[in-house]
């Protein structure tokens, strides 16, 4: 490789670092973190350093998690954003410019994942769903993009998108569900082309069936088929994903944008 192309967008070269997983210093907002994967990779950011902005709809659950954390002797605030609102998605991101001065790191995880069949999906689900899970995610990814630009120390930033491996095998009854996580990784494929000469990457991360409160909206039989199609034979764990997400943001990967991450215990390779 010559060395133009090996020292990358206007000579930026990635200094080594004793810990390439730390991200002391950075400011992580994590949507959707008050329960699940999200309070998980709120908690595996914050270990690892962050300030983390713990962010739900409600402030009360924000609070309580983001008190949980500093009582671990981590560093973290509590900030209510509905994803589906847009005046939401203009007050978090005034508030990020003028608390910290711009943003690291941004986490899109909250979802609505409603459990219907095509032809039962009313106009107003549809809507409501793809303004949370698509809407929402555009436009809190550009606010961050906008924030991670003005930071100006040259060191970019990381999105990551939550999608699903409902993305590549959809199931019965989460069609909508599957369509909208499908969109996002087109969507991180785009911004990460659009936003790689800032130095911003962005890329996507794709669970399977893990233990939250989507994984209870199946019976024991439906999730024993599907750890019965699972290679490693078990439902994940929401911390199993949340370092995944930890190696996306960390300066570990700092050459990986527009990827697309399964972690599904095998379930996509297993399927059939």
């Amino acid at each position: 490789m010559s060395g133009v192309a090996a020292a990358g967008v206007a000579g930026h070269r990635t200094p080594e670092q004793s810990d390439p997983f730390s991200l002391a210093g950075r400011v992580a907002l994590v949507t959707g973190s008050t329960q699940g994967i999200g309070e998980a990779t709120a908690r595996v950011l914050a270990r690892a350093g962050a300030h983390v902005v713990v962010s739900s709809r409600h402030q009360a659950e924000c609070d309580r998690v983001a008190r949980e954390l500093r009582a671990l002797g981590l560093s973290a605030e509590g900030v209510a954003c509905h994803i589906g609102r847009m005046d939401d998605i203009a007050s978090m991101a005034a508030h990020l410019g003028k608390r910290h001065g711009g943003l690291d790191i941004l986490v899109n995880n909250a979802v609505l994942s409603p459990l219907r069949r095509i032809a039962d999906t009313d106009l107003g689900l549809f809507t409501k769903t793809v303004e949370v899970d698509l809407r929402g995610y555009w436009y809190l990814a550009a606010e961050a993009a906008r924030l991670m630009s003005v930071r100006g120390d040259g060191g970019g930033g990381a999105i990551v998108n939550m999608a699903s491996v409902a993305a590549l095998h959809p199931d019965r009854g989460l069609a909508l569900y599957s369509t909208l996580k499908t969109a996002l990784i087109g969507m991180s494929r785009a911004f990460a082309q659009e936003y790689g000469p800032a130095g911003i990457r962005v890329n996507t991360v794709m669970p399977g069936l893990i233990r939250t409160r989507l994984a209870d909206k199946y019976d024991d039989a439906e999730q024993a088929r599907v750890i019965a199609r699972t290679p490693l034979c078990r439902l994940g764990e929401p911390e199993e994903i949340a370092r995944v997400v930890l190696f996306l943001v960390s300066p570990a990967s700092s050459f990986v944008t527009g990827a697309s991450l399964v972690a599904d215990g095998g379930l996509s390779i297993g399927l059939f």
